[in-house]
This record gives structure tokens, C-alpha cells and sequence, in this order.
């Protein structure tokens, strides 16, 4: 039988039609005060009549070394502004983990949740009352700043430390944490921006936005939220434009973000969410604006099955440090494990996909097997085929391989996409596959990093 074959210049995902382009592959100590005052050494910025950052001699691109992007810009103070509901928060992250500051990282006196109120100053950046993201984002990204990437670079231009400020809360959608939203999310951002700046300016320091950090989608599809693709769009857009109004920065403000993987726990049980998907389309219809980490099933969660424990919360800050260092610091290109094309010859299925650092294993140990190693085939005729096989069969390739050759319409490729209603979300429970790929990066909290494929459903011949 003739092969047919599907690349992917849209997707059919979860249940939601969206026209997408494929992005390319480029490869892959004590909570003493500080004030503006005692920032760290670095090139000074003086200010134009708006306000904003003016650049001088010392804002030039860095030299091109093996890895930093040849045009990145050095700036003293970074900031990472974190948004979302209550995993963007560390709830029932408890007890707290990272007490100790290792670099020179900083939050605003107010702590890592902000708000936006008393920022006066900066304190070294620890966790207090739960275990948020921010410090184990922030200490893997300037450990691999100052350990591999900015290797000889000039003096004083070693190091990459970040102010981190969370402003999520927990339980609510994007209407309301929005630019305008009903809740005080979006403006106590905007205050940690202003305040940041202001601090950074009096000090003649330096100050740039780097990105937004953003862990949502719960609300979202409790409230079935079909334009929730649309949101993600508007809701960095906005960042980006609110951000450079103040600073005047020519860099971009990526928002970095990762699927929802526990809606099984939610309310009415469902098996499926409409919103990884629209997760997933945002990262391909806007690349380097939306970039899409990866899925979250691999993690521990919490007894409620919709929280990460304080170990969860930890892994995933490094997750999301990963991808900062290749689109910051690199300036590179971010794949998820993701479907690049599928071609079919009667009943075999074959899957070439985006791996950040091949070859794609099939892991049950890490992940237990919810049945097939997460892959589901799907069409509207009668006697719709099961899978019989899945196989990895080269660095970027999985085979799966049916019990007939299919014959209904619409035909469709899942993988992680039907959990069990009522489950807890996570890596033996959970909506979840078995896919990930190789990557060894270091963790200084000793976690396995590799990269699990995303939650998808794909169009197939």
C-alpha cells in the first residue's frame, strides 16, 4: 500500500481546530537587607528624559563565545516577572526547601510572592512559608550561567543573577488575572516592574526584563474555555508592550509556560481538557513569544492530586530554567518533545518527532504505563482499530503500529490525552505517557531533567 503522509502545518489537538506553522529545531545566605545601594558592580545606565534605560558604550553585545548568544546584552539587574494561579505560587509546597541563598539571586523585601506594596529594597532570594518555583529557577540558571555559558566573558560580565517576583493567585482564571483583570494580579506585576526599575535606576544600575514565568490553565478548563489560545496571546503581548513602555528594552519578553496535566481532579471528573492543547498551539502560532516548556505529568503532586509537593514545585523551577538558558542566554530556538510529521503504509503509524537531546526513550520506571505508553488512536468509523505496538525505532522516531488499517474518517494520533476520571494528577496516575528523550543537565537538587512529550492529538493519514 502507497505511504501516506502528514506534516504538520496545522493540528488538530484535544478536540480544538487550530491552523499552526511548525517552528524550526536549532538543535538542541541569610536574608540580610540590600538596597539599591549595594547592587552589584556593573556598567551604568543613565536615563533620557522618559525615564527609560538609555544605552551607553557598555550595553554593547557581548563577545560571541561557544555558547552565549553573540547578541545578547549584559545587564546588572534581570527580572523575571512569574504569573498564573496557584501552582505559579507554590500552594501546599510544604515544607519550605531552599532557605539559603548559593549566588547573588534577589527578590524585593516583600518576599518571592510580592505583591505590590513595600518594594523598597532587595533581599537575597529564599523561600518562606511554601516552596515556590522562583529560588530553584533562579539558582539553575545562574549556575549554568556562571558554569558554562558565560565561560570568558569579560570580567564582571560572569554571571547571570535574576530578581524573581511572583504575583499569581491561586484558583483564578485568565479573566481575572489579566491586564485589567477583576483581581490585582496583573498590577502588582506592573508595580514589581516599576519598582525594580526605579531601584535599579537610583542605583545607576543597569535593569532588563528577561521574561515571564507562567504555570495556569486549571480555571480555565474547569469554565471549558475555548479561546483560551487567544488569552495566552493577548496576555504576553500585553507584558511585552507594558514592560518596554517602561524600560525602553529592544529584548523581547518571552513567557515561558507548561501544559496542564491534572484535570482529572477537577470538578466533574472530566477525562479530557480542551486547554493543553490550546497550550501547545500557542507555542507554535507564536514562536519565541509563547514558548511552551513541556508537559507536567512527570512530576510529584501533592495528596490533592492538583498541587506539586515541595520537591515539585523544585523540579519544575529547574524545568523552566532549562529552557531560559537555550532562548535567553543562547538564544536559540525551544522544541518541546512534539509531533513534526506522521506518515502512515496501511497499519503502521509512524511519528517523527522534535527532540530537544535524542534519542526519545520509552521510560516506564519514571512514568508508570497507563496503557500503550500513553498513545491513543482515534477516528468516526465503525470498528475503529486499537494500537498494538509502540516502538522507538531511532533517535526521533516512534512506530505504533495498529490492529488494522484504519478506515474511518478524521483520523487522529493522541498521546497523554484520556486519563482516568477522578485520578490524581502525576507520573503514576495521571492523564501521562512514557516518551521522553536523553538529556542529562545537570541538577543541583539531583533531579532527573530529561524532556517528556507534550499532551497532543494529532491529525494522521
Amino acid at each position: 500500500m502507497r505511504a501516506v503522509r502528514r506534516t504538520f502545518g496545522s493540528f488538530v489537538l484535544i478536540g480544538v481546530c487550530m491552523a499552526l506553522a511548525c517552528s524550526s529545531d536549532d538543535g538542541a545566605r541569610g536574608p540580610d537587607a540590600f538596597d539599591a545601594g549595594d547592587l552589584p558592580e556593573g556598567g551604568p545606565v543613565g536615563a533620557d528624559d522618559s525615564g527609560k534605560d538609555a544605552a551607553t558604550p557598555t550595553d554593547a553585545p557581548v563577545a560571541d563565545g561557544s555558547l552565549l548568544s553573540p547578541t545578547f546584552v549584559y545587564r546588572d539587574i534581570n527580572h523575571v516577572l512569574g504569573t498564573g494561579q496557584s501552582l505559579s505560587v507554590g500552594a501546599v509546597g510544604s515544607p519550605v526547601l531552599s532557605t539559603m541563598q548559593p549566588y547573588d539571586n534577589r527578590m524585593f523585601v516583600t518576599g518571592v510572592i510580592a505583591g505590590g506594596t513595600g518594594l523598597t529594597s532587595f533581599v537575597p532570594l529564599v523561600e518562606s512559608g511554601v516552596e515556590t518555583l522562583s529560588s530553584a529557577f533562579a539558582n539553575h540558571v545562574t549556575r549554568m550561567a556562571r558554569a558554562e555559558v558565560l565561560v570568558g566573558q569579560p570580567a564582571g560580565k560572569t554571571s547571570h543573577d535574576l530578581l524573581v517576583s511572583a504575583h499569581g493567585i491561586g484558583g483564578q482564571p485568565y479573566s481575572a488575572l489579566k491586564k485589567g483583570g477583576t483581581l490585582t494580579a496583573y498590577a502588582n506585576g506592573m508595580a514589581q516592574l516599576q519598582a525594580g526599575h526605579a531601584l535599579a535606576m537610583a542605583a545607576n544600575k543597569s535593569y532588563v526584563v528577561r521574561a515571564v514565568t507562567n504555570v495556569h490553565g486549571e480555571s480555565d478548563s474547569q469554565n471549558a474555555n475555548t479561546g483560551y489560545l487567544a488569552n495566552l496571546l493577548e496576555w504576553q503581548a500585553d507584558y511585552e508592550a507594558d514592560v518596554k513602555a517602561v524600560t525602553g528594552q529592544a529584548e523581547p519578553i518571552p513567557m515561558l509556560h507548561t501544559q496542564f496535566s491534572s484535570w482529572t481532579r477537577l470538578a466533574g471528573l472530566p477525562t479530557t481538557s480542551i486547554i493543553p492543547a490550546q497550550q501547545l498551539a500557542s507555542h507554535v502560532s507564536a514562536p519565541g513569544k509563547l514558548v511552551l516548556v513541556g508537559a507536567k505529568y512527570h512530576l510529584p503532586y501533592a495528596a490533592d492530586g492538583v498541587h506539586l509537593t515541595n520537591e515539585g514545585y523544585r523540579h519544575m523551577g529547574e524545568d523552566y530554567a532549562k529552557v531560559y538558558r537555550r532562548v535567553v542566554l543562547e538564544g536559540k530556538t525551544w522544541e518541546p518533545i512534539r509531533p513534526s510529521s506522521i506518515t502512515r503504509a496501511s497499519a503502521v503509524v509512524t511519528v517523527k518527532m522534535h527532540v530537544p537531546v535524542p534519542p526519545l526513550v520509552m521510560d516506564t520506571t519514571l512514568v508508570s504505563d497507563p496503557g500503550k505508553n500513553g498513545f491513543e488512536w482515534a477516528d468516526d468509523g465503525p470498528g475503529t482499530p486499537t494500537i498494538a505496538s509502540v516502538v522507538v525505532t531511532g533517535p526521533d522516531t516512534v512506530v505504533v503500529t495498529l490492529s488494522a488499517a484504519p478506515t474511518g474518517a478524521n483520523p487522529r494520533l493522541r498521546y497523554a490525552f484520556t486519563g482516568v476520571s477522578g485520578a490524581l494528577g502525576g507520573p503514576t496516575t495521571g492523564p501521562r505517557g512514557n516518551l521522553r528523550d536523553s538529556d542529562a543537565t545537570p541538577s543541583p537538587e539531583g533531579y532527573k531533567l530529561y524532556n517528556w512529550c507534550v499532551h497532543f492529538e494529532a491529525p494522521a493519514p
